[in-house]
């Protein structure tokens, strides 16, 4: 007689325990689909691990394996190993790894049907002379692909410094050695022409993984991926579990970028669980960056990185001159584009150049208030103010997408004088009609990007010359290479650097250093124009500064010297434990009983736990919302005391209150 370990996608942090029927124990191996009995209903599980006893009484039978093992050994290892590290539900973790999750994956007509490219596709060979930098990186990463064993790499290049070039001559050396290669991108609008690059060096044998592509093509490109059958795997966050047999390199490109960490449910972060991948299977994983993040510049400090600089542009093209406008003197008026800004962009558009705008708020306004008795129209599911869009015409919530008709009169006292605050991408697209009535305008941004089944078409339309102005939210900040574009305009630089969270001001660094990069790709020189209300701030006076490298310097110093004083990261780690359920009174009281119980179990180690306290969006869906936050220098500790918090959570009195724990949080509003 023998058991398994069954991963079922409930939020429940354990694995459930079936016996394996002797007519099943020779298909029901580690990694293999399963339909077993759950709370009187019938699940789809995932075999973690056969074992031959167990101390549980009146165990369920395995009804049915559904498939071959879907997961190797390695992967079940690394779901593992993240489930344990972020005190995650094994079964959430699983789900992630399998494109659309366990229902109907194995069955997946899409998947047994992949046709692979049996041509190996030599591609084009490499003619471009890099760079001193590029060959002492380059050389760096071959050999450490070629001799195989764990290697971090920092790759710590100003943007438009050929990082791509490295990447690209890696995963060359990766194919040479029988291997793949796994890159990620933090955004699905920079997987098209990632793929592009590397499709013209190693022909058809490129796949893409990430939630914009059908589920059939995620799951065809997975199955063609774990036959071997790609040299690369190109994809976002969740291609971190691509079940790539023979690899040996995984490149995480735009390292610093919060995309890389899930901000719902399953809490992990794509780039650490990368490295830890790569660790596990003894092989290099470069993290590339034209701004590391702090964390990441700490572990090059303390070797355990080795970083490789890029500091100049390939081509000794220059990097573009900043200018910053400072909106108190030389404001927008009623509009969101400065007189310099209007002068810019008319000097480019009579250059036949192209201008990449930036505000990264999409819709119309932030919100909309009456004058008259200032009632602003709120979420009734969140607690938030509705934007406005004008397409389609209506108030809508950007967290639950509660929908509601756009006033004419304030809904409060009937009054016509509404003001309409907080521009964002469509206002600022039709005020670029209003002053360039004959400019061809393209907006990227959430809402075109899911109307249009992702950014791609738009950034294609925009990369032949199809339109004069590129504007757009964050998809348009980083890794995009348009040579036409000679001026970037940040339209709102300070949207996010007064938050009350302790990245906010790394974070508009990282961002307006991302976007001014887009400038001056091509032979022409480029300019960036930042708009914004604080020019006196360390993180818009780093960007301004040049060299630029030298301003990053000054800002990262700074910037330590408070996380120092404060405790925050990279000088300590934190856990948050999120709490939220239906009744306010009972989620308030649930955090406060998961403090007290953290400061219990904390004893004299070297813990401070913070709060409880509402979280800044206090109701999200109709759940109130706190947190509890816990910090100390050792890791062990913290998962130690998180763990035995979420565990009283657990406990029967606690019904309807949810608890999770988001490990390395990058926010912590």
């Amino acid at each position: 007689m023998s058991f398994a370990l069954v991963a079922l996608p409930v939020p429940v942090r354990q694995l459930f325990t079936y016996r394996v029927p002797e007519a099943l124990a020779a298909t029901a191996l580690a990694g293999a689909p399963v339909e077993v009995p759950f709370r009187g209903r019938a699940a789809r599980g995932v075999v973690v691990e056969r074992i031959s006893t167990t101390a549980l009484e009146n165990v369920l039978d395995i009804a049915k394996v559904t498939g071959a093992p879907l997961l190797s050994p390695h992967l079940l290892a690394l779901t593992r190993w993240v489930a344990e590290y972020y005190l995650a539900p094994p079964g959430e973790v699983v789900s992630a790894a399998l494109p659309g999750g366990n229902e109907g994956f194995a069955r997946s007509l899409a998947r047994r049907h992949a046709l692979e490219d049996r041509v190996l596709g030599l591609g084009l060979p490499e003619r471009l002379t890099l760079t001193a930098a590029q060959k002492e990186a380059a050389t760096a990463v071959d050999a450490a692909v070629a001799s195989g064993g764990f290697q971090p790499f920092l790759l710590h290049g100003v943007t438009a410094s050929g990082k791509t070039e490295v990447y690209l001559r890696a995963a060359r050396a990766a194919r040479e050695a029988g291997g793949q290669a796994l890159v990620l991108v933090p955004e699905v609008a920079l997987t098209a022409q990632v793929v592009a690059m590397f499709g013209k060096r190693f022909g058809g044998r490129i796949g893409v993984l990430h939630s914009y592509l059908p589920l059939g093509t995620r799951r065809r490109n997975w199955e063609l991926a774990r036959r071997g059958a790609l040299d690369v795997v190109v994809g976002a966050r969740s291609a971190v579990f691509a079940p790539l047999p023979d690899l040996k390199l995984i490149v995480v490109d735009e390292e610093h970028e919060p995309a890389y960490k899930q901000s719902e449910q399953l809490r992990y972060h794509g780039r650490d669980v990368a490295v830890r991948r790569a660790q596990m299977l003894g092989v290099p994983v470069v993290l590339g960056s034209a701004t590391p993040s702090l964390e990441t510049l700490a572990n090059a400090a303390r070797g355990r990185y080795r970083r490789i600089v890029l500091p100049a542009r390939v081509d000794r093209r220059a990097l573009p001159i900043v200018r910053v406008v400072d909106l108190r003197r030389e404001g927008s008026g009623p509009g969101v584009v400065s007189a310099p800004l209007r002068a810019g962009i008319a000097e480019r558009l009579a250059r036949r150049e192209q201008v990449l705008l930036w505000l990264n708020r999409r819709g119309h306004s932030h919100h909309v208030q009456c004058r008259a008795c200032g009632h602003t129209p709120e979420c009734p599911r969140c607690d938030i103010a509705l934007r406005l869009h004008v397409e389609p015409r209506g108030l809508r919530c950007h967290y639950c997408d509660h929908r509601a008709p756009a006033p004419l009169v304030c809904p409060n006292c009937r009054s016509p004088l509404l003001r309409f605050g907080g521009a964002g991408t469509q206002r600022a697209e039709r005020e670029l009609a209003q002053v360039f009535p004959a400019t061809r305008v393209l907006r990227l941004d959430l809402d075109v990007a899911r109307a249009k089944a992702g950014p791609g078409e738009t950034l294609a339309r925009f990369a032949r010359g199809e339109a004069d102005v590129l504007l757009g939210t964050q998809m348009i900040a980083k890794g995009l290479d348009f040579p036409r574009v000679t001026l970037v305009g940040v339209l709102d630089a300070d949207v996010a650097l007064h938050l009350p969270d302790f990245r906010a001001a790394e974070r508009t660094f990282q961002l307006l250093v991302q976007v001014a990069g887009r400038s001056g790709r091509g032979r022409a020189p480029g300019e960036v124009m930042i708009q914004t209300c604080t020019p006196e701030h360390p993180a818009i006076m780093a960007v301004a500064t040049s060299p630029l490298l030298e301003g990053e310097r000054a800002f990262r110093k700074r910037e330590l010297a408070e996380r120092r004083d404060a405790s925050y990261p990279p000088f300590t780690r934190l856990v948050t434990l999120l709490v939220d359920g239906p009744d306010e009174a009972l989620v308030e009281r649930a955090a406060t009983g998961i403090a007290e119980h953290a400061r219990e179990q904390a004893g004299d180690d070297n813990i401070t736990v913070l709060g409880p306290a509402p979280q800044a969006l206090s109701r999200l869906r109709d759940r109130h919302r706190w947190h509890v936050l816990l910090k100390s220098e050792s890791a062990k500790t913290l998962h130690r005391i998180a763990a035995s918090a979420l565990t009283w959570a657990d406990q029967p009195g606690h019904r309807n209150i949810r608890v999770i724990a988001d490990v390395d949080p990058i926010e912590v509003l």
